[in-house]
């Protein structure tokens, strides 16, 4: 994939200012229920799309946009090169448009020559003390797929199952946009702590 459509400047952003929410440190994927890792070694992605989330109906409230694009920074931190959300969009609307009619949009795999691409599900998102206390209790699963073989075995899966806590900054109105976006953060972090990180090559990182 062209540069141009890669977002690794969000590198720049993850190791700008702290996050407002913080959790107890622990242990590397100590928190994520379940991790089956298949053949992502082989196939080594690099460029990665990251779908819009799907959330289970009946799921209220759960903030879709800043879930995505927090499972996009967590990929930078596993030294992966997510693509432009807006590009991955346009794609999606334009093979909708060209099947004629109305169907529900779609990604085709492999439309944007990407090495791998990422689903997050959101079986369960609740914060009724989110203003309080500042708590997120969720279920989320995640999927990076080989557009090779879309229908194959996962390269990896992961799913958390758990309730987050975080310490309030201020604990005021107005930093609740800004608390949410590090609490999904934190949650996405987690989720995708047990992907295998890639090694940037000495040229890449001497680039960065």
């Amino acid at each position: 994939m062209q540069s141009a459509i890669r977002t690794l400047t969000l590198v720049a952003v993850l190791v700008g200012g702290g996050a407002a929410c913080q959790t107890t440190p622990s242990p590397t994927g100590s928190m994520v229920e379940s991790t089956f890792v298949g053949d992502i070694a082989a196939v080594n992605p690099v460029d990665v799309a990251v779908l819009p989330v799907e959330v289970a109906p009946g799921v209220l409230g759960a903030p879709a946009e800043m879930i995505r694009d927090s499972a996009a920074r967590a990929l930078v931190r596993r030294r992966y090169s997510p693509l432009a959300m807006d590009v991955v969009d346009e794609t999606i609307a334009m093979s909708a448009s060209a099947g004629g009619g109305v169907q529900e949009a779609s990604f085709s795999p492999g439309a944007l020559g990407e090495d791998a691409y990422l689903e997050v599900a959101v079986e369960r998102w609740e914060m009724p003390d989110w203003m309080a206390l500042r708590s997120i209790d969720a279920s989320i699963t995640a999927k990076l797929i080989d557009p090779r073989n879309p229908e194959g075995p996962a390269l990896w899966e992961a799913r958390l199952n758990r309730e987050f806590r975080f310490s309030l900054d201020g604990g005021t109105a107005s930093s609740t946009d800004r608390d949410l976006r590090d609490a999904c953060d934190e949650v996405l972090r987690t989720l995708l702590s047990t992907l295998p990180g890639r090694t940037l090559s000495s040229g890449l990182i001497e680039e960065l």
